[in-house]
């Protein structure tokens, strides 16, 4: 009937209905949010991306620096060996050099010929030189050719028979790396360098010799000297030749 209908639609308004899942609508002109952004608080649930790629990255990264490691060992291998080789060759190094300087400082006609004079040993004539600087060369002849008692007897009667002479620092330097290299008597090297240091400070063998004292010093085990003179080179001679070979010596001492 007519009041059970209007009875019906009362009691239906008076429920609450369910709220309708409608999605939003975009209206027209408005651009759709591909993206949007996730609620503040909200964890997503995606997958990260590039995570083989990380992996793959650190892999080559790893191999990269082994390669490195390899290469910087075979640098370093090659340099020891090159610092073995010019300590082997040190020696010939210095001879070479002394003898331009020798040709340099010289800078005078070619020497007269050797004379012959009798000696008070009794034995026939002997041949002996004319001039110092032939004395210097004779010796220093026999040296290059490894006759060291011959060099050795060369330079002492040098020094005797000229004890101011130009070349007497010269012949106790040389004297010293006889006994050094040559006879390995340390303590006659020894003597032989101090030589030069105490009595010709301002003489161009003088850092050549402060650096073989560093090196006699070790060799007779006081560290502790060998290191002063290593030192003392380098401090009064940083510009020499001798500087450099006597700071990498030092390098090597406990």
């Amino acid at each position: 009937t007519p009041q059970e209908t209007a009875q019906s639609a009362a009691q239906t308004g008076s429920r609450r209905l369910p709220p309708l899942n409608i999605p939003p609508t975009i209206e027209p002109g408005t651009p759709a949010d591909v993206n949007p952004r996730p609620l503040a608080g909200s964890v997503s649930s995606a997958p990260p991306s590039g995570g083989g790629q990380g992996l793959g990255d650190l892999f080559y990264q790893v191999q990269m620096l082994q390669q490195e490691v390899q290469t910087l060992r075979g640098l370093v291998e090659e340099q020891t060996f090159l610092i073995q080789r010019l300590q082997r060759d040190q020696k010939e190094q210095y001879l070479d050099l002394d003898s331009r300087v020798l040709a340099l400082v010289e800078q005078r006609p070619e020497p007269g010929p050797i004379t012959s004079v009798p000696l008070d040993t009794g034995t026939p004539l002997a041949a002996v030189p004319a001039t110092e600087r032939e004395a210097y060369r004779v010796a220093f002849d026999a040296m290059k050719a490894r006759n060291f008692d011959a060099s050795i007897d060369g330079f002492r009667n040098l020094i005797e028979t000229y004890p101011n002479g130009q070349y007497t620092p010269n012949a106790f330097y040389w004297m010293g790396e006889i006994y050094l290299v040559g006879s390995e008597d340390a303590e006659q090297a020894r003597q032989s360098f101090m030589q030069v240091i105490n009595l010709y400070p301002d003489h161009q063998k003088t850092p050549d010799a402060l650096y073989k004292l560093g090196v006699v010093y070790h060799r007779l085990g006081d560290i502790e000297a060998a290191k002063r003179y290593l030192a003392r080179v380098q401090n009064e001679h940083g510009q020499s030749a001798a500087a450099d070979l006597a700071r990498k010596y030092a390098a090597e001492l406990p």
